[in-house]
């Protein structure tokens, strides 16, 4: 299967992941939320078949692994929070500014070069997040830089550039280094659910009332929980045949219908313009994949 065609199932499975995160995020905190479905995916990915000797990395690919394991746990959890906190088609769409990130990080870090049409393209991201953002200034009074800089969008600011360093990573892994994505796939979870859980112990949450708790959100973590891996794992085998910057920019098609699904089933204000600024995002990223041959 084409790297483009992974790409898109891996957007149309995180979408569906994103609308029943903000459903579940209506009725605990992200922090629990994280844990609980980092447990339940570890323990689904024990399921997975891995190769003989995938596991036998070396000393630098394992400190890379664990390195970015840790970045990609914190910037879920960030993304979780703000979920919590915001309406889904105002949060989402703010992600797709990750493509424009990591593109730039890529052309620094890894020497990927950066053509005129994929300029264009995150010139248009970075447009359609601002009419995302203008419909929400509009309504709340705010300046420009004190409506994005609110305490709600530094972690959405967080989280763009964690993703970033953790998808360079990801292409490192993958593409220099030749470890399996099912490795990938298995070790970040291991590290999410302990990273979470050291989290829960800092705060000193019980973790009776937080597993007592998970007995009424079973079904949609198992469900979350499925969703997630099948989009992790389409995304990094994507991230084999193509550049980081391309595989998001197909893969963050996903606010599009995340943000006009979700937004619709949870009754988000000024759902329009929001979707418009969507659109445009969706739009940028495929005049990004004009330089693809």
């Amino acid at each position: 299967m084409s790297w483009f065609a992974l790409a898109v199932i891996s957007a149309l499975l995180s979408a569906a992941a994103a609308i029943l995160q903000k459903k579940v995020l209506l009725r605990t905190h992200a922090l629990e939320f994280s844990f609980l479905l980092s447990a339940v995916i570890m323990v689904l990915s024990f399921c997975i078949p891995l190769p003989a000797g995938a596991t036998a990395l070396e000393p630098m690919s394992f400190a890379i692994l664990a390195g970015k394991s840790v970045l990609g746990g914190c910037a879920f959890l960030f993304v979780m929070m703000s979920l919590e906190r915001d309406q889904i088609s105002r949060v989402l769409p703010l992600l797709g500014l990750t493509p424009a990130v990591t593109a730039f990080m890529s052309w620094g870090v890894m020497g990927e070069p950066l053509l005129s049409w994929e300029w264009l393209g995150i010139a248009l991201m970075t447009g359609g997040v601002y009419l995302v953002e203008s419909s929400s200034r509009s309504r709340s009074g705010l300046s420009q830089r004190a409506a994005f800089l609110s305490g709600r969008q530094y972690y959405i600011v967080a989280a763009l550039l964690l993703f970033a360093v953790s998808s360079i990573a990801d292409k490192d892994l993958l593409s220099t280094r030749g470890i399996d994505p099912r490795v990938i796939l298995v070790a970040q979870h291991i590290v999410y659910c302990l990273v979470f859980g050291i989290f829960l112990l800092v705060r000193r949450t019980p973790m009776r009332s937080v597993f007592l708790h998970a007995r009424t959100l079973w079904p949609y973590l198992a469900g979350i929980a499925l969703l997630t891996i099948a989009y992790r794992f389409t995304q990094l085998e994507a991230t084999q045949d193509a550049s980081v910057a391309l595989v998001l920019a197909v893969k963050r098609t996903s606010i599009l219908f995340a943000s006009f699904f979700g937004g619709t089933l949870f009754a988000d204000e000024r759902l329009g313009p929001r979707i418009a600024g969507a659109v445009l995002i969706v739009g940028a990223g495929f005049v990004i994949l004009r330089n693809v041959g």
